[in-house]
């Protein structure tokens, strides 16, 4: 602590300098000098100028004085860390007072390589990541021109794209408040006890065309006999082989209901009973209720899920709602259908036998 003392008193340092010194933390100082004030922010080697930094090594550091000695430039081959450290003081004291700011390439290349050389050698051999960041840096503004011109290209690529998405947005808006609008228009239409038109419509095509085939269709001792039960019963099954007019048979026996004032309603699951069920009367007709071919367990399921529902929808008017499905009589036979509790397991009629069993594992609905 002396020898920093000494080179205050022979003005190698001054007063602020030596401030920096005495706040690094760990120093302990000899009298004259008082403590540091309570409170006083530490420093360390990051808080050192190179001035500073340069005499210490200069004086405490050891170091071989260069050839040219301490102020002045080295020569370019000398490669002691003396040279390197006279090097950085004499291009920063010439940077530091010179009243001109600018330089022609020539000057600006020797002087940054005596620099960068003598960095490098300091950092034994390797270059400083600082002077490699300073070699990319915008020092005329130009990169800055360029980057500023991409970036506002890409905010107006942005900006079109925004105001594309904004359009198609506000037009599927558009289409969902009609849809809002028809949707509302379709509940109230609802609750006034009409279908929504649009299976409305669907509904009108089809008995038209049902019309037009019934008119080859002859009452039969099976179709009399379906008729008779579906004035008994809410819900009809009818099975039979393929080919032997249980479609045929339902639809004639919708179409006279309809003249009784029943609207028809085809559907294709259960749940849309549910959903289309008005205060009018209605007969539903569901052709392959259980699939085609093969049993499709899911339609049953669901058939047993939503059964007591059902029942209270077909309960609440008594004899104002009808339900007439078709299955074929193979499918009818299967095990899980047998053991099924629906409503449609309550009244099958098999249109090859003209007998109905009836399976009453549920209350009564009618």
């Amino acid at each position: 602590m002396k020898k920093i003392i000494n080179l205050k008193n022979t003005k190698r340092i001054n007063a602020a300098q030596l401030e920096i010194l005495r706040s690094v933390r760990g120093t302990v100082w000899p009298p004259p000098l008082p403590p540091m004030p309570v409170g006083t922010k530490p420093s360390s080697s990051k808080d050192f100028d190179l001035t500073l930094m340069i005499c210490l090594m200069r004086n405490l550091g050891g170091l071989s004085t260069p050839s040219n000695g301490w102020d002045q430039l080295p020569l370019p081959n000398e490669t002691i860390p003396g040279a390197d450290l006279a090097t950085l003081k004499w291009y920063r004291n010439q940077l530091a007072h010179m009243t001109i700011t600018s330089m022609d390439i020539n000057e600006f290349t020797d002087k940054w390589t005596r620099v960068d050389k003598a960095l490098t050698s300091l950092d034994k051999g390797q270059r400083p990541h600082e002077v490699t960041e300073i070699l990319n840096y915008d020092l005329d503004g130009e990169q800055a021109k360029t980057l500023a011109n991409a970036e506002l290209k890409l905010l107006k690529k942005e900006y079109l794209e925004c105001e594309k998405e904004k359009k198609q947005i506000e037009s599927v808006l558009f289409i969902c408040e009609k849809e809002k609008e028809q949707i509302k228009s379709d509940l109230s239409h609802h609750k006034e006890g009409n279908l929504p038109k649009n299976i409305a419509d669907a509904n009108a095509s089809l008995v038209k065309t049902w019309l037009n085939d019934d008119k080859s269709f002859y009452d039969t001792k099976a179709s009399d006999f379906v008729y008779d039960t579906v004035k008994e019963f809410s819900c009809i099954l009818v099975t039979s082989s393929s080919g032997l007019g249980k479609t045929a048979t339902i639809r004639h026996i919708a179409l006279k209901l309809q003249s009784e004032g029943f609207e028809i309603v085809s559907v294709e699951y259960p749940e849309d009973i549910i959903k289309y069920i008005t205060i009018k009367k209605q007969v539903f007709l569901i052709d392959d209720v259980l699939g085609k071919y093969d049993l499709n367990p899911n339609l049953l399921e669901q058939w047993e899920r939503i059964n007591e529902k059902l029942i209270s929808c077909l309960g609440k008017e008594s004899g104002s709602h009808k339900i007439l499905c078709t299955l074929r009589s193979q499918l009818a036979l299967n095990k899980r259908f047998e053991h099924a509790s629906t409503i449609l397991n309550k009244e099958i009629i098999n249109l090859e036998h003209l007998y109905s069993f009836k399976r009453r594992k549920a209350a009564n609905i009618d």
